[in-house]
């Protein structure tokens, strides 16, 4: 009776324990989400607040009606001041700040979501890190996540930074039809959900999806690769210094400010210079009528062929410039945020 007692304690203790670790498992991934929660908010807004201004000059020259009304970036620049003053740059801002705290916190908690995914069983075990294929990996399948959440927002955007069309185009012509005007952000939002529902917030969500698939796989894995580049680099540096008996006040090299700016301005250009001709493709459906019967576009393919007979090649690297100069820096500035948060709060 003593060692039947005895082996029912001891399955009860293992039982428990087991109970124990696998709660504190789950606590320390909630944990974990939360912080990549509070990391990615702040990281999207440093992301808009430095970004803003030239993703409105891209998606105004993207969309602008033709004939063209600017010829240029600095002309683009230089008419939306005049017209609409410096806030003008800031046309829409609301939207993305809004969303991109949204957009931003869901993205790094699904990015953290997708590396557990992608990992073996072995790196589970021992913590040994992703390869870069599984940090692309993790950023597709986050891409695709973040589709459904980035669709609405950019869509808002869009519809108020090409809303300046059409009031150029009315301003010298008699109205022709029905003629919407957005107030603000949520009046967009207001207007496209009581028009069409929630479907009428994801027009264009075909070509977020694809968009966003490869885009956010290249972004998540060119600032991985940058990242782990750059500290072998600089560990290689201290190695170095070991060698040769120099004192060196680091001997475990980690990424500092410096290459968490470099590795997030890499992630920008990995972002835009592969996929620019699918964002021009998503910018022309979502800045397009939100009366469906108005529209120019069907669906992507005829976006695509359309943009091409328009003006060949070229149309679909209109605007291409300033989403290259607003990509360095402001994700630079995003990822420095997310990460520096991330160490402020352990």
């Amino acid at each position: 009776v003593s060692t039947q007692s005895t082996g029912l304690f001891s399955n009860r203790l293992h039982h428990v324990l087991w109970f124990m670790a696998a709660e504190k498992k789950k606590d320390s991934e909630l944990v974990r989400m939360f912080k990549d929660l509070v990391a990615g908010t702040v990281g999207g807004v440093a992301l808009c607040l430095v970004g803003h201004p030239l993703d409105t000059l891209k998606v105004r020259l993207q969309t602008q009606p033709s004939p063209p009304l600017y010829s240029g970036l600095v002309d683009c620049f230089v008419k939306t001041v005049k017209w609409e003053g410096y806030s003008g740059l800031y046309k829409g801002v609301a939207s993305p700040l809004i969303g991109q705290m949204a957009f931003n916190a869901v993205q790094f908690v699904a990015y953290g979501q997708a590396k557990e995914l992608v990992k073996t069983e072995k790196q589970r075990v021992s913590g040994e890190d992703l390869t870069v294929s599984q940090y692309f990996t993790a950023g597709l399948l986050t891409g695709f996540a973040v589709s459904f959440v980035e669709g609405p927002i950019d869509l808002v955007k869009s519809q108020m930074q090409v809303q300046i069309f059409n009031e150029k185009a009315t301003a010298h012509s008699a109205p022709a039809g029905e003629q919407i005007r957005f107030t603000s952000v949520f009046d967009c939002a207001k207007q496209l959900y009581v028009r069409r529902g929630v479907v009428g917030l994801y027009q264009g969500l075909g070509s977020t999806i694809l968009r966003d698939v490869p885009a956010v796989g290249c972004y998540f894995g060119f600032y991985e690769l940058t990242k782990r580049y750059l500290v072998d680099m600089k560990q290689a540096q201290i190695n170095h210094k070991k060698e040769r008996g120099e004192e060196v006040s680091e001997p475990v090299a980690k990424a500092d400010t410096s290459i968490l700016l470099a590795a997030g301005g890499m992630a920008g250009i990995g972002y835009w210079t592969l996929i620019y001709p699918l964002d021009v493709i998503k910018s022309s459906m979502q800045g397009d009528s939100i009366i469906k019967d108005k529209r120019k576009y069907k669906n992507i393919v005829d976006c695509a062929a359309k943009l091409f007979q328009q003006g060949g090649v070229s149309m679909f690297f209109r605007g291409f410039t300033p989403a290259i100069l607003r990509a360095v820096p402001a994700n630079a500035a995003c990822f420095l945020a997310y990460e520096k948060t991330l160490q402020m709060i352990g």
